[in-house]
Formats: structure tokens, sequence, C-alpha cells
């Protein structure tokens, strides 16, 4: 009977990344397994990442995608993780931005995006990035995104930094594919 070591390889290397802080396994209500590619991973040890969490999957929705709204939400009730520190949350309750840096699908790091606070009626809010999610989401074949599309916000912290990675879990990362073509 041959043995199937590639199971054995990601237990080991889940455990591994508990073990430093670079994973968090925080109870989340999921419907299915979720793991961020191990070229995302590549590319958060790459920035000296650390306290990886899943923050959010969604489907995405005509107002995120918009040029003119430039905007991603967060929505409280869907966020599965604790991934603000005390400070940050005071920041935005203060109604301040946060500014913060994204691994695009493509892998891409793009900075100077900010994470806002958004109250809405009756005590309700969103998270949202702005300023340069725009520059995220166009052109769309960078990264492929698309009303309705699912993806999914993985927080982690370079420096202490806030910093994110967004992954379409419907297209694999373009850096992939590239990668293929050059063979």
């Amino acid at each position: 009977m041959e043995v199937d070591w590639s199971s054995f390889h990601v237990l080991a290397k889940t455990s591994h990344l508990v073990h430093e802080g670079l994973l968090s396994l925080y109870p989340t209500a999921q419907t299915r397994p979720t793991e961020l590619p191990e070229i995302f991973w590549n590319k958060i040890l790459e920035m000296h990442g650390q306290g990886v969490m899943l923050v959010l999957e969604k489907r995405l929705c005509a107002t995120d995608l918009k040029q003119r709204n430039g905007w991603l939400s967060i929505p409280r009730g869907q966020i599965r993780a604790n991934f603000l520190t005390s400070g940050e949350i005071q920041a935005l309750d203060n109604r301040e931005d946060i500014t913060i840096s994204v691994i695009e699908p493509c892998l891409q790091v793009r900075h100077g995006l900010h994470l806002q606070k958004w109250n809405n009626v009756r005590n309700h809010f969103s998270y949202v990035l702005t300023k340069e999610w725009t520059a995220v989401t166009h052109p769309i074949a960078r990264n492929r995104l698309r009303k309705g599309g699912l993806v999914q916000l993985w927080s982690f912290r370079a420096n202490g930094d806030l910093c994110f990675c967004l992954v379409n879990v419907e297209a694999p990362p373009a850096a992939v594919e590239n990668m293929g073509n050059q063979e």
C-alpha cells in the first residue's frame, strides 16, 4: 500500500505555523474547510507577516466593484475573527482611518488603502476598505473579481501593522497561471 505523504506535509506545516503564531485556529462557523493557498502564505512570510486569520468570506456585490464607489464592505455580521487591536477599534470608533496594505489575488502588494468604520441605522456598522480599492478591482482582468464571485479576506500583521490578503476563491492566482505559461 502506497502512503500519500501530502496530507502529512500539510498537517506538519499547519502545526508549525500554529506553534510559530503565524496561524490562528479561532473557531468559526464555516460551511466548508478553508485554507489559505500556499502561494499567499509565501507572500505573507516574505513580508514577515504573522497572526494570519480568516476575517471574511463573501460574494462580491455590485457596490464592491463599482469604480465610482471605491469600497469593499466588510459587514460586521459576516466577520469570523477578532482581527483588530483595542487601539484600532478605538481609532475606528473615533472616525479615524487606518492605513493598510493588501496582497491582491494577483499577489501584488497594494499600499495606501484605508480601513474605515461606517455606521448605519440602529447601531449597525460595517468596516470598509477604501482609497486604493478601485486599483484592486480595476482592471478587472488582473484579479478577475466579478459580481457574485467568492472571495476571502485574511488579516495578518507585518511589523505590527494591520495587513490583508484578498483571495479570489474561484480563480487561481494570476501569478500561478503566469508561471505555468513560462514553462
